[in-house]
């Protein structure tokens, strides 16, 4: 199947969502899905009216009350699109008029084409076509946020699916032990199969080393969830509690996420009882905030998925 064969099934795919069926308090969630209408929407954007009309169109209302209750709704996500763009800026990939009328930019950066990027990514559903491409992808630019985030000496190796680490699980886990100066419980190593050469949920790690031999050193490990896999994914790198033996201090666990999460008014995450404790979280604005590397983008198949999605509304694919 070509590109643009599969580019034209993720476009299906979307046209035949309606009104995605998530929970009404989760305004991130249909914030993205009205930005994706404004993605493959034509150069009129997309309207509160024409929103409306998509999710609503169709519902035979029993009273004026029930009508208003949904305007309500549909205007709280627009001011929480708006605050979006407010917390974005230049990084931003649509402009927001006062009439609450939605357009992609005309002339997009590298960065706003990311911004589209994380979009996608958390649409799998959508985009099921490239999930492989786009969640290995999606480990690739998580490896540079970390990387651009610790301070220049520290040491950040990938684990997931681009990992340099070879051989099975246990010889992977070996192999980082030693790299990074730590012990290994190998009662806990031996409960992994001899067969099992997957990453173990540790997507990234990162360390600060010290010119000493000591033990004791700061630790960094992350787990990147694309789609709808976050909550599912939380207890994934506490694995690697059970596997290193960490001396006077314990890991700091990182979460990956494309979503957009941050509440400006309260200073904290939307959605936040969904988050455990003791994760350090990157989400959407802290990602494009830490992601400098505009070469790494434009290598990547995610910016050729994003740049086919901008043609569609010119009638070029």
């Amino acid at each position: 199947m070509s590109f643009n064969d599969k580019i034209n099934i993720c476009f299906q795919n979307y046209t035949q969502i309606d009104n995605p069926n998530y929970v009404k308090n989760k305004y991130t969630l249909y914030a993205d899905f009205i930005e994706l209408i404004a993605v493959f929407s034509n150069a009129d954007g997309v309207s509160f009216g024409d929103v409306q009309d998509r999710f609503f169109g169709t519902k035979d209302y029993n009273n004026a009350k029930e009508r208003d209750k949904d305007e309500s709704w549909l205007g709280k996500v627009f001011t929480f699109i708006q605050e979006r763009a407010n917390v974005f800026g230049l990084d931003y990939a649509f402009n927001v008029d006062d009439d609450n009328l939605i357009t992609l930019k005309s002339d997009l950066s590298w960065k706003n084409k990311l911004y589209i990027g994380m979009l996608i990514s958390s649409k799998l559903n959508v985009f099921s076509e490239f999930k492989s491409d786009i969640t290995t992808e999606f480990e690739s630019i998580s490896f540079e946020v970390l990387k651009e985030f610790l301070p220049s000496h520290a040491i950040t190796k990938e684990f997931g699916k681009n990992s340099p680490y070879q051989g099975n699980a246990i010889k992977k886990i070996s192999s980082l032990a030693k790299d990074i100066g730590l012990k290994t419980d190998d009662y806990e190593l031996s409960g992994i199969s001899e067969r099992n050469y997957q990453e173990r949920g540790l997507d990234i790690i990162g360390w600060i080393p010290f010119s000493d031999s000591c033990m004791n050193k700061l630790i960094y490990l992350a787990q990147c969830a694309c789609g709808k896999d976050v909550e599912s994914k939380h207890h994934d790198t506490r694995r690697f509690e059970n596997y290193f033996i960490y001396y006077k201090t314990s890991p700091q666990h990182i979460m990956m996420i494309p979503y957009s999460l941050i509440n400006t008014t309260d200073k904290k995450f939307y959605n936040s009882d969904l988050l455990e404790k003791e994760f350090l979280i990157f989400e959407r604005k802290r990602i494009l905030t830490f992601f400098n590397n505009e070469d790494v983008f434009k290598s990547l198949q995610m910016s050729k998925i994003v740049e086919a999605c901008v043609l569609i509304i010119q009638d070029i694919v």
